[in-house]
This record gives C-alpha cells, sequence and structure tokens, in this order.
C-alpha cells in the first residue's frame, strides 16, 4: 500500500482523512521552501486494513468527500513550473506561423502564367495552415488563463474543437499529395478512397477519446490502457498515410520504363523520396521523440517537449509547402507539352493495344470454324486483316504515345 511508511518518501505531504473527526472541516496550507522543490502530484489511496476475506466483505468499499485543491506557484501562477513558458512558446508559434500562411495566400493570388498554376490541393494546404495558426492561438490563451485562475473550460473547448479538424485536415493533406490529387490526376482510386475514409474515420474518434484522457484524471488502470491504446491507433494512421506515396514511387518507376521518359519521372520520382523520407521523420519524432525526450529531461524543462513538437512541425510544412509550392520549374508541378508523355495516357494506350489483341484472337477464332469451302478465302481476308490490323495498332500505339 502506498500509505505505508516504508513506500513514502521523506518529502512527501500526508493528509490522514482515515477518521471522519480529522477531516470534518480540515484547512491545511503547505508552502514549499526552495530546497522542496520539485513536480509533486496530488494522489488518493484507500487500502485494505484486514486480510480476512469475511471481515473485508462486510468493509464499506465506497467514500465520499468534498475537497477544494488549490496548487501554485509564486505570483500567484497555477501553471505547473514546467508549463509556465507556454503561453509564450505557443503565441511565437502561432505568429511563425501566421506569417508562413499570409504568405502562402500571397503566393496563390499571384499571376499563374508567371509563377505557375494553383491547383486545388494548394488552396487545402493554406486552409490547413489557417487553422493550425488559430489552434495555437487558442492553445496559447488558454494556458494563459489557467495560469491566471487555474481553470479555462471557454477556451479549452474552442481549441479541441480547432485541434481536432487540424489533426484530421492534416492527415488528409498528406494522403492527397501523397496520392497526386490535383496535382498529377484529379481523381483518387479506389484504393485511395478506402485509406482516406479509414484514416479519417479514426482521427475523429481518436481525436475525441484524447479529449476525453486528456480532461479525465488517470485514477485507474484503465486510464493508462485506454491512453497508450489510443497513442498506437494514432502512430497507425501516420504508417497507413504512408500507404499512397509508395503507391505513387511505384508508379512512376513503372511509367520511366515504359514511356522512355526518363529525365522528368526520374524527378518526379525523387521529389516523392524525399517527400517519403520527410513524413516518416515527422512520425518519428512527433509520435516518439518528443516521449522520450520528456520522460528524460528535469521537470522544470518539460516545455521543451511541446515546443520542439511545433518546431518539428513548422519545418515539415515549410519543407512541404516550398517543394509542392505553385511553380514554373517544379517537375512535380509541370505541365506535359506537346512531346511530353501523360502516364495515363500510356496506361490508356497499352490497355487498347491489349483489348484489340484480344478481339482479333476471337475473330481468328470464329472465322476458323466456317465451312472448308471458304477456309482458304477466309484465311486470306485474314491475312490481310492482320496486316491491316498491325498497321492500326502501330498508328494507334504512336498517337496514344506522342498525344
Amino acid at each position: 500500500c502506498i500509505l505505508d511508511e516504508k513506500n513514502r518518501h521523506p518529502e512527501d505531504i500526508f493528509i490522514d482523512i482515515s477518521s471522519r473527526e480529522n477531516w470534518k472541516s480540515l484547512t491545511k496550507v503547505h508552502v514549499f521552501k526552495p530546497n522542496e522543490s520539485g513536480l509533486y502530484s496530488l494522489l488518493f489511496a484507500r487500502c485494505q486494513t484486514t486480510t480476512d476475506t469475511k471481515s473485508y466483505n462486510n468493509y464499506i468499499k465506497t467514500i465520499s468527500f468534498h475537497a477544494h485543491i488549490a496548487f501554485h506557484n509564486a505570483g500567484p501562477n497555477y501553471l505547473s513550473a514546467g508549463d509556465i513558458p507556454l503561453p509564450a512558446v505557443y503565441m511565437t508559434f502561432f505568429v511563425l506561423f501566421g506569417a508562413c500562411g499570409c504568405y502562402w495566400w500571397y503566393m496563390l493570388t499571384l499571376p499563374q502564367s508567371i509563377y505557375g498554376l494553383v491547383h486545388r490541393i494548394h488552396y487545402i494546404m493554406g486552409i490547413l495552415i489557417g487553422i493550425k495558426s488559430f489552434s495555437l492561438l487558442f492553445e496559447s490563451i488558454r494556458y494563459h488563463y489557467i495560469a491566471l485562475v487555474g481553470t479555462s473550460e471557454l477556451w479549452s473547448i474552442v481549441y479541441y474543437i480547432f485541434a481536432t479538424i487540424k489533426g484530421v485536415m492534416l492527415f488528409v493533406v498528406i494522403l492527397l499529395i501523397g496520392s497526386g490529387w490535383s496535382l498529377m490526376k484529379g481523381y483518387l482510386n479506389d484504393k485511395e478512397k478506402k485509406i482516406i475514409f479509414v484514416v479519417l474515420i479514426l482521427q475523429v474518434i481518436n481525436n475525441i477519446c484524447m479529449i476525453v484522457i486528456e480532461e479525465t484524471a488517470p485514477g485507474t488502470k484503465s486510464w493508462l490502457a485506454w491512453r497508450d491504446i489510443l497513442h498506437i491507433v494514432d502512430i497507425v494512421c501516420c504508417c497507413a498515410i504512408l500507404f499512397p506515396i509508395v503507391w505513387s514511387i511505384r508508379h512512376l518507376r513503372m511509367a520511366a520504363e515504359v514511356d522512355g521518359k526518363v529525365q522528368r519521372n526520374i524527378g518526379k520520382l525523387k521529389l516523392f523520396r524525399q517527400f517519403y523520407i520527410c513524413v516518416i521523420a515527422y512520425i518519428y519524432v512527433t509520435r516518439i521523440g518528443i516521449d522520450v525526450l520528456e520522460a528524460n529531461i528535469p521537470y522544470y524543462m518539460l516545455w521543451l517537449g511541446p515546443c520542439c513538437n511545433e518546431l518539428v512541425t513548422l519545418i515539415f510544412f515549410v519543407y512541404t509547402g516550398i517543394t509542392f509550392r505553385p511553380s514554373l520549374m517544379n517537375p512535380y508541378l509541370s505541365l506535359p507539352d506537346d512531346d511530353d508523355v501523360n502516364d495515363d495516357a500510356i496506361r490508356n494506350a497499352l490497355e487498347m493495344i491489349d483489348a484489340r489483341k484480344e478481339n482479333k484472337n476471337n475473330t481468328s477464332d470464329v472465322e476458323m470454324g466456317t465451312e472448308n469451302n471458304n477456309l482458304m478465302i477466309s484465311n486470306k481476308n485474314n491475312t490481310v486483316d492482320e496486316v491491316e490490323t498491325e498497321e492500326n495498332y502501330a498508328a494507334d500505339t504512336e498517337y496514344g504515345l506522342n498525344k
């Protein structure tokens, strides 16, 4: 039992409420001395006082009491020592993300004939960075009011709404960029649609559950179990968004082998590989690296965890924006000219060749079943049709590949 003398730390503060007379109107104030500084947690424990099963069954297993407890640092500041810099940290990143967002929207208003074509995904990226900026603003305000009065229910609700939307949109944007939607193609295939649908559902449920977990005191073992489960679900969603990027890399590699336009596709392939590595690094740092950092730093430096998380996110946003910004010289966004090859046209041309060959074989099989007196004429006609058909195949193929 945590209440036993052997399990107590010399600096622990113990309040005995085993007797109603002790705490019926108890008021206790403790001022921490400089040498008592540390990260303190409030724990309530009720241990079994007897090992006799019969006595324990008759033992009252529930307890009810009202307690008003206030912790604050000098000031007073109701934030923990490791959270005191957070309002300023979040406000700083709000300014940085806001500046990036303003510049991004300014780029989208420039003449497209000079600075590059603007796609639908660019507007979605602009909305994402705007929501991200406002979530940082509301997070800063939330911590500011907690520091002043110890609570911030209204601003917490506003922050959680924006944080949930931001988390869902971030995964959607990475999925759409990885699949090449609106940049190289105007549609999503069935596999990409299924992944987006599953990730959206999981992210909405996961974000709602995380809000409940954060606003609930860790009073049971199930709280820790659910926290770990939700963390795993978030990592699974992060891994799922990598599949469209892998498929796009494989498609570009196959296209380079088919159409012979190696230089163009190699440029796209390098961008996709760099983006793939960047997404993996972002996932590893924000989902695993930050937790390791917070577990190995002093309590008064815990603000470094959120600070590093936002810094990595800012770097990821800036890299993605530079890589996929509207630009005439960007190989990922460049439009095909008359001598260039469209990957969809190549695929359609190959499918057309296979379909016509299959139709030719079926026609030949039918004609072979005619009477013997027409067989020689039919074979001659087939020979002539075959030559003409092969010439048509060559013409169609050349047209399809040089459209």
